[in-house]
């Protein structure tokens, strides 16, 4: 007599079709559920779904770091302090040697005199006017003098905050902000052009991250999406590139990261997860396989089981993110093949089993 085709996957193909909530009882008693010793595990409610883990480098966000730069060329002669220190503005960092750079010091400090001297000039000069004792052409040619005088000396005030001259024409390099020395880019001895970046201060605690994303992944990544270290920090990406880079083949990824989430400068695995719909669940990932060509998982229904066909939307080697549960179920995590050697038992073997 011909074997009659297995039911439970004519079944499964028919629950498909009916909606994602349907299930197929599994033909299996207590008893022998018992024997098979399974192993269960609670379906959990999954806010986020991982998307991808890709490469990043930790950096302290622009708003947290101040660099202080080369003005122009010359030489280190003395480091003053080490990565990792403590700084108050004012501190001194290096010293230096530069002669153009003495310069322009010099004469930004003479302008500073100079406009001192001429701001309590215009003052006495208005006094002056006001009391008749001057001409009005005296005290508007005062005050055009002054003007000048710091439209000249505007672009004076950061060369004189971040270095001032020694009395041997020497200069030290000196903090402008509070903060911790994240890196010196010289040492004793190194010559430096106009421009170099000279010591980095961490001012803040920001930290972003910068990832390289696989060029497959150009358009399932967003700004908002949830960014996470393994350690558990979690941030947000806030810019995706909009063009893969032909030499790399890889998309540029910008997350924000709370403070202490890494040492910057560190590479992270950087975890990207979108929000999951309503209904998704994360499970072992041992509890799902594939029954008669469909992803499932097996559910305790009081004292029975039933095969229930899911929706896989990310998986790793630990766990999956499925959906088509019902809330709270319990899913079988340990001795799912066997289930599934019974599922796909043709029905009359079933029968001649019995």
């Amino acid at each position: 007599m011909p074997r009659l085709p297995t039911l439970l996957p004519l079944a499964l193909a028919l629950a498909l079709v009916a909606g994602p909530a349907a299930a197929t009882p599994l033909p299996i008693t207590p008893v022998q559920a018992e024997a098979m010793g399974l192993g269960y595990a609670r379906a959990e409610p999954a806010d986020w779904i991982p998307v991808a883990t890709i490469p990043a480098q930790a950096e302290l966000a622009p708003g947290a770091r101040t660099i202080i730069p080369a003005r122009h060329a010359g030489t280190v002669g003395r480091v003053l302090v080490s990565d990792g220190d403590a700084v108050t503005p004012g501190q001194p960092l290096l010293a230096l040697s530069s002669a153009d750079w003495s310069a322009t010091l010099a004469a930004a400090t003479g302008r500073a005199a100079r406009l001192d001297a001429l701001s309590r000039q215009a003052a006495r000069s208005e006094a002056l006017l006001a009391a008749g004792v001057i001409a009005r052409r005296e005290d508007e040619a005062t005050r055009a003098e002054l003007s000048a005088l710091r439209s000249e000396s505007r672009a004076d005030a950061p060369a004189l905050q971040s270095a001032t001259v020694t009395a041997d024409g020497g200069l030290v390099l000196r903090a402008t902000v509070a903060g911790t020395v994240l890196r010196r880019h010289v040492s004793a001895g190194s010559a430096f052009q106009a421009g170099d970046v000279l010591v980095e201060i961490a001012s803040g605690d920001g930290l972003v991250a910068e990832g390289q994303a696989p060029a497959r992944l150009a358009g399932q990544l967003a700004p908002g999406m949830r960014a996470s270290t393994p350690d558990g920090a979690v941030g947000e990406v806030t810019g995706v590139g909009g063009a893969i880079d032909p030499m790399t083949r890889s998309l540029p990824v910008m997350a924000n990261l709370p403070a202490g989430a890494a040492v910057p400068g560190a590479l992270v695995e950087l975890g990207i997860s979108r929000r999951a719909e309503a209904g998704v669940a994360r499970v072992p990932a041992s509890a799902v396989i594939a029954v008669a060509g469909q992803s499932s998982v097996f559910v305790r229904r009081g004292e029975g089981l039933e095969v229930v066909p899911v929706q896989v939307h990310f998986r790793d080697s630990q766990q999956a993110w499925i959906s088509g549960l019902a809330p709270k179920s319990e899913v079988v995590s340990r001795g799912v093949l066997a289930l599934k050697a019974v599922a796909e038992t043709p029905a009359d073997d079933i029968a001649g089993e019995g």
